[in-house]
């Protein structure tokens, strides 16, 4: 059987050192794949409405979003698809990391996994590494193209799991992150205000659970 292809999506902003390691890292480390490089800066397109775009355009049948200061390590995406064909209702998967207090782990030749369903309604599996099936991303709507800088990958994962997919954390594939790296830059320039990005966020998310849990409500029976 033909393996899957994935279409491994990296938005570039100007951080062209560290990029270069991202994309070198992919070469070296990764088989049955697309590659597509899109420059955002100085643009700076809004990351929901740009992901939705490139994502449309693939034929791919999983998608991977990997930040441009994230590197891969071998054999990475093959554990990471491998969680969609063992484990049911997995709609997003990503591993483990050096920067993100979600993934992180010192046992990086554990060969596990966990899975979070709407039973961890807090935990959300970070942005610097997630593949997802396209079809689970036509399902849901795509991301949504209302935020800023910060929020799409969350409130994707959240429109996810109210279709009852889940959550994966593979604890055997390791990713290092630089971290915040286009959002430094960002901030450096004078293009954001995290501050700022980081409270219109907080309140959108605020916004969409308290739709959420209404809608739930309205659900259960008299």
């Amino acid at each position: 059987m033909k393996p899957a292809m994935t279409e491994i999506i990296v938005v570039k902003y100007n951080l062209r050192g560290i990029e270069d390691q991202c994309i070198r890292a992919v070469l070296d480390h990764t088989d049955n794949y697309n590659l597509t490089v899109f420059d955002n800066y100085p643009k700076n397109h809004n990351l929901g409405q740009l992901w939705n775009r490139l994502i449309s355009k693939s034929e791919a049948e999983y998608i991977c979003l990997l930040n441009n200061d994230a590197l891969v390590t071998p054999f990475w995406l093959d554990k990471l698809l491998e969680a969609f064909g063992k484990h049911p209702k997995v709609g997003v998967v990503g591993g483990t990391t050096n920067s993100s207090h979600n993934q992180q782990s010192t046992d990086h030749t554990a060969k596990t996994f966990v899975d979070f369903g709407r039973t961890y309604p807090g935990w959300c599996l970070s942005g610097f590494c997630l593949v997802f099936p396209k079809k689970v991303w036509e399902e849901v709507g795509g991301f949504p193209e209302d935020f800023g800088f910060y929020g799409q990958e969350v409130a994707f994962i959240d429109r996810l799991t109210e279709k009852g997919y889940k959550q994966c954390w593979r604890t055997d594939v390791f990713i290092y992150h630089y971290g915040s790296a286009s959002v430094k830059k960002a901030q450096a320039n004078g293009d954001i205000d995290e501050i700022k990005e980081r409270k219109i966020a907080h309140e959108k998310f605020t916004e969409l659970r308290k739709k959420n849990e209404n809608k739930n409500i309205r659900r259960r029976p008299a």
